[in-house]
């Protein structure tokens, strides 16, 4: 069994997260909708982390991103990536158990790095995925909050349906985590 799970690629700096989300923000200040917003703003660093070589790069008409060969490995880049992920599907769903997939991801990567097998997370096969970390969870955490937090500020206070952010983005997981969540791919019919 690999029970070297928690080694970290980089120190962990909350300034340095809060930094690339808020370059991600920056970017996309013109965009009024916060689903819309966090959504782009996500795909933005999850491009930086991937070095340019994300699809949702070109389906969102976002430019090209900076190369920095350390960004896959930055764990900063991870947690601010986390942050705005959870931020998207909170704040596109109103789905308060965003909160349980932050944390069942990260718990996904405990188990599978136990089991030696957490590489069978990627998403794409030049890129690892990174140990699982406490700063991780508080991040993904926070952006869950805040996403709910602008989704009720534009309903009425209300949250919306338990499950919606699994269904809103059905195809997202199944094409991206087949392997680490046993996930099939749908066929058309």
């Amino acid at each position: 069994m690999n029970r070297n799970y928690t080694l970290a690629t980089m120190p962990y700096n909350s300034a340095a997260t809060q930094k690339y989300v808020e370059d991600a923000f920056r970017r996309f200040a013109a965009v009024k909708d916060p689903g819309e917003r966090n959504g782009k703003a996500f795909a933005y660093l999850r491009g930086i982390r991937r070095r340019g070589d994300e699809p949702l790069l070109t389906q969102l008409g976002i430019g090209p991103v900076p190369d920095d060969p350390n960004a896959p490995f930055d764990v900063n880049l991870a947690d601010a990536e986390h942050y705005l992920y959870a931020r998207y599907l909170a704040s596109s769903t109103g789905d308060p158990s965003v909160k349980a997939l932050v944390t069942g991801y990260e718990l996904k990567k405990v188990i599978d790095s136990i089991r030696g097998a957490r590489q069978n997370m990627r998403t794409n096969p030049k890129y690892p995925v990174l140990p699982p970390s406490v700063e991780a969870v508080k991040w993904g955490l926070k952006g869950a909050e805040d996403g709910l937090a602008e989704y009720k500020a534009s309903h009425g206070g209300k949250t919306g349906n338990i499950g919606d952010a699994i269904k809103a983005n059905q195809d997202f997981i199944t094409g991206q985590y087949k392997p680490g969540y046993g996930l099939t791919s749908r066929t058309a019919t």
